[in-house]
C-alpha cells in the first residue's frame, strides 16, 4: 500500500533552512493508504517527513507529506 497524498500545500510551513535542520525529523499520524489487488483505500498510521524547496514553490517552503503506510520506519 501507498500513501495518498494531500492537496498541495496542505499543512504548509514556511522554515528558513539557514536556522534550523529539519530533514531528518519524522512523525507518525493518521492517513489514507491505498493499495493491494482491489486498489481499497484505508485510514493508516503513517510516517511522515518534511519536505523543504519544492519544485514549483518559493524557497524555503516546506510540507509534511507522508512517506509510508506504518510507523515502524518513524523517529518517535
Amino acid at each position: 500500500m501507498k500513501p495518498v497524498t494531500a492537496a498541495p500545500g496542505a499543512g504548509a510551513l514556511l522554515l528558513e533552512e539557514t536556522r534550523r535542520r529539519l530533514g531528518s525529523f519524522q512523525i507518525c499520524a493518521l492517513c489514507t493508504c491505498c493499495g493491494g489487488p482491489r486498489g481499497i483505500c484505508l485510514p493508516s498510521p503513517c510516517c511522515y517527513a518534511i519536505n523543504c524547496n519544492i519544485p514549483n514553490r518559493p524557497f524555503g517552503f516546506c510540507s509534511f507529506t507522508p512517506k509510508s503506510c506504518n510507523c515502524l520506519e518513524c523517529n518517535l
